[in-house]
C-alpha cells in the first residue's frame, strides 16, 4: 500500500517570495535546505508528511534541470519506501520505466545552529509516463532531521495534507502504481467539473494540459485561515464547510477544510 511521503510545489526561481506566502497563510515554514542536486527547499512538516515548496538560486548559477523543465506550482507527488530496490525492481515489473534509486542530502539547521545532514534516496518515474507531474518514491535514511516538533506545530492549525487534485489526468496508470493508504486521496477532475467544483478561484489556476492543480490541507481553523488571506490581499473565498484561497503568482490553489 502506498503511503505519502510528501507534495511539491515548484516555485522556480521565486521561492524567497513562496516561503513569505505560507508563512502569511500561517505555516511553519523550515529553514532554507539546499540539496547536493543544486536544488533548494523549504518543508511545510506534518506529523508524516510534508508539502515541499522546491526551487533554484534566484542568481541562476545552478540549475537543476528537472525544475525548470517543470511547470509552476503542483508538480510532484511522492510516496514513502523502505527498500529502493525492490521498489524499483517492482516498478520495472509493472512495465514502468524509473531511475535506479539516487541518494542525496541537503544540510539542516534550528536557529542558526547545524544539526547535520539530512539525506534521502529516491526512485522516479521517467518523465511521459503518468500525466499531470512528477511521481517519485523516497526512502528517508535521516527522518530525525526532517520531522522534528519545531517544525511541526503550525499558528493556523494545519494537520495534514488530505488531497492532490488532478485536472485531464487520466486515472488508470496511477491505480497501476497500488492503493494509497487512507487519509489522503487522489481526485481527478476534467477541467469544467474542477471549475464548478472550486468556483471564482479556479480562475486563477492556468488552463493548461493535463496537470496537478490544488492542494486539500485539513485544518479545524479553516474559516480564518480563509478570513486573513482575503485581507493580505489573496484570492479567497469562505464557505460552509471549507476556504478556498488562489495563489496566482504559484499557480496554485490551496483547498482548507476541517
Amino acid at each position: 500500500m502506498l503511503k505519502l511521503d510528501h507534495l511539491v510545489i515548484n516555485t522556480r526561481f521565486d521561492t524567497d517570495a513562496a516561503q513569505q506566502t505560507f508563512e502569511q497563510l500561517g505555516f511553519t515554514v523550515a529553514p532554507r535546505g539546499y540539496h547536493t542536486l543544486g536544488s533548494i527547499n523549504h518543508a511545510i512538516v506534518f506529523g508524516d508528511h510534508y508539502l515541499e515548496l522546491i526551487g533554484l538560486p534566484a542568481d541562476g548559477k545552478t540549475v537543476r534541470e528537472e525544475i525548470v523543465s517543470s511547470p509552476l506550482g503542483p508538480d510532484g507527488l511522492v510516496f514513502r519506501i523502505d527498500d529502493p530496490v525492490e521498489i524499483f525492481d517492482s516498478l520495472r515489473q509493472a512495465g514502468f520505466h524509473a531511475t535506479p534509486p539516487q541518494t542525496f542530502s541537503r544540510p539542516v539547521e534550528l536557529d542558526g545552529e547545524p544539526l547535520g545532514d539530512a539525506r534521502f534516496t529516491t526512485v522516479r518515474l521517467k518523465p511521459g509516463q503518468l500525466d499531470g507531474g512528477r511521481v517519485y518514491f523516497c526512502r528517508h535514511l535521516t527522518p530525525e532531521l526532517v520531522f522534528r516538533s519545531e517544525w511541526q506545530s503550525h499558528p493556523n492549525g494545519a494537520v495534514g495534507l488530505s488531497a492532490l487534485h488532478l485536472i485531464d489526468v487520466a486515472p488508470e496508470p496511477y491505480v497501476q502504481l497500488g492503493e494509497i493508504e487512507p487519509g489522503f486521496d487522489l481526485v481527478y477532475w476534467t477541467r469544467a467539473d474542477f471549475y464548478t467544483r472550486f468556483g471564482t478561484t479556479a480562475q486563477y489556476i492556468a488552463a493548461r494540459g493535463p496537470r496537478y492543480a490544488a492542494i486539500t490541507v485539513r485544518t479545524p481553523a479553516w474559516r480564518s485561515v480563509g478570513e486573513h488571506a482575503d485581507v493580505a490581499g489573496f484570492p479567497a473565498s469562505v464557505e460552509t464547510q471549507r476556504a478556498l484561497i488562489a495563489l496566482p503568482r504559484f499557480d496554485t490553489l490551496l483547498e482548507f477544510i476541517p
